[in-house]
């Protein structure tokens, strides 16, 4: 059940868009795979805030708290953006083994990335 790619319509989105759909995403999700594909300061910072808005929206209970966490990740998605950087998600089932066994779980992958060249025009 993926969706939401590299290169598709997602990272076109406004950010207040994009924080949406993640929010949506994340309220189905059990787990989260965060990826940042950069190095300096500025990116790891970004990076850490998002990661912590999307397990906040991933353990947000009750619309108050969605709607806490969605704005949240407005706001990073939105510096994200201005520091020149794109996020792409996808919702997938993954095969978590735990104690009472291998679980089919959903997992809300992310990768946030300088936003390339060709994609930029």
């Amino acid at each position: 059940m993926g969706c939401c790619g590299a290169g598709n319509l997602f990272t076109t989105l406004e950010p207040a868009k994009q924080a949406e759909y993640l929010a949506m995403l994340a309220q189905e999700a059990r787990l989260l795979q965060f990826s940042l594909e950069a190095e300096d300061s500025d990116s790891r910072r970004i990076g850490d805030g998002l990661q912590r808005a999307l397990e906040r929206a991933i353990d947000a209970e009750g619309p108050e708290e969605a709607r806490g966490a969605q704005r949240e990740l407005e706001q990073v998605l939105t510096g994200a953006r201005a520091a020149g950087m794109q996020l792409s998600a996808s919702l997938d089932e993954m095969d978590v083994d735990g104690i009472l066994g291998t679980m089919k779980m959903r997992v809300l992958s992310t990768v946030l990335a300088p936003t390339s060249p060709t994609l930029a025009a």
